[in-house]
């Protein structure tokens, strides 16, 4: 497959940058990124803990709809609270329960974790492994999976069970990005999802950007089990993000993402002629983040829709300025 990387030659300079470490870095500024595949941070210990040999410990606290936190430590241990690692954006079946939690351990080349999450009439428990290490160039590989028990007042809890591989090649030009997931419900819902990105990644002294484009796919099986189960697909064809961060000053950054593509969705597969639907995709997101002597770090995502408008003040209906604060302060 030919990526737009493959025709583009890119400066010295830029390759130099983008293999510079990074400082740092927190929810607020993936938030910020779109969580664009060519950008690494000290977050993706959350779904390649072998990368825990090469963070350096610290304290991280996220609010994003409610919060977050973890903590690295001995260049080998985290963990974490409401949060858990399983792809696509490192934030798996916890996230929307009451709690979650997460331990994780990595030498820099192999690591693993453990996690589990509650909520009313849900528990799961599971885990992953990976191997690689951390940086502006790196490699990454990863495989897990979740076993959930669902209590839905029948005679007992019912188990059903999710497994997801992941992997990335960042190169100082360019990147290369995958994931997946299987999720086997039998009661209810039988599902398969995953994506690649690939694409060119640049930068300079001050800047930092990658442009990530590939295909998505979501399938879902619906009611496997009983006679009139239904099956669904949905297919971005392809998307692309375009994301880049620029640095003001020593203590103080600017970034901004954005997102387009067309989406193919398929209601019933029998009937794709009368249930298909095309539509166009398009999203962003702004971000800034403040940093002091590499030791401490805030990073807020700011909404496009209100650095637009601006505070509702005379209709009364605002919108939200921040959707993710994030603060880092290394020990």
């Amino acid at each position: 497959m030919r990526t737009a990387a493959s025709s583009l030659r890119l400066p010295l300079l830029g390759a130099v940058a983008l293999l510079s470490p990074v400082a740092a870095a927190t929810q607020g500024r993936v938030d910020g990124l779109s969580g664009n595949k060519g950008f690494a941070d000290d977050t993706d210990v959350l779904l390649y803990p072998s990368a825990l040999g090469e963070v350096d410990d610290g304290v991280n606290l996220n609010y994003q709809a409610g919060i977050d936190g973890g903590v690295t430590w001995g260049n080998q241990h985290m963990f974490w609270i409401n949060r858990d690692g399983a792809p696509p954006n490192s934030a798996g079946p916890g996230m929307t329960a009451p709690f979650s939690a997460v331990y994780g351990q990595g030498d820099g080349s192999t690591g693993w974790l453990a996690r589990t999450s509650w909520r009313d009439g849900l528990w799961t428990v599971g885990g992953g492994w990976s191997k690689g290490g951390y940086g502006r160039e790196t490699k990454n590989l990863a495989f897990g999976g979740d076993i959930f028990l669902e209590d839905d007042g029948g005679d007992g809890p019912k188990p059903w069970v999710s497994a997801y591989a992941a992997g990335r090649n960042l190169q100082a030009n360019q990147l290369m990005a995958w994931d997946a997931r299987v999720t086997v419900n039998p009661d209810n819902f039988n599902l398969l999802e995953g994506g690649a990105q690939f694409g060119p990644r640049w930068g300079s002294d001050q800047l930092r950007a990658a442009l990530s484009i590939g295909p998505g796919l979501t399938f879902v099986n619906v009611n496997p089990e009983q006679g009139d189960s239904v099956n669904s697909l949905g297919l971005d064809i392809p998307s692309a993000n375009l994301a880049a961060e620029y640095e003001l000053r020593d203590w103080v950054s600017i970034r901004g993402s954005a997102t387009a593509g067309w989406r193919l969705d398929v209601a019933d597969i029998s009937d794709f002629d009368k249930t298909k639907a095309f539509s166009a995709r398009a999203g962003g997101a702004l971000g800034m983040g403040f940093k002091h002597a590499d030791t401490a770090r805030l990073d807020v995502s700011i909404s496009p829709t209100w650095a637009v408008q601006g505070p509702a003040l005379l209709s009364g209906v605002g919108s939200p300025m921040f959707f993710t604060v994030s603060g880092r302060f290394l020990l």
